[in-house]
């Protein structure tokens, strides 16, 4: 039992260290998503920033051991796929509409 608990105590700790980690790392894209040159950067801004916010919901769970947030990282997941083909179609249609 003693193997356990200390692999309890390493991930908990591993994941608190990593769940820091992915915060201190949400600073970079934020500043691209307010001080970027063009839409297209604010936009791979935004999906890196939900990445982040995945890591991190993930890392949560890893800490507090519960499962139903899988179900959250899931729908953020599937929302960010559809909602990302959905702008780069809409810049695409729009850079045609230019040329």
């Amino acid at each position: 039992m003693e193997i356990f608990e200390s692999g309890a105590v390493f991930l908990e700790k591993a994941s608190l260290t990593a769940l820091w980690i992915m915060t201190l790392s949400m600073l970079f894209p934020l500043y691209r998503l307010f001080k970027g040159p063009s839409l297209p950067d604010r936009i791979v801004a935004l999906d890196q920033i939900a990445f982040i916010v995945i890591g991190i919901i993930i890392c949560d769970i890893f800490y507090s051991r519960d499962i139903m947030l899988l179900d959250v990282v899931l729908t953020i997941s599937f929302l960010l796929v559809f909602g990302s083909m959905i702008i780069v179609r809409y810049l695409y249609k729009k850079q045609s509409e230019n040329d």
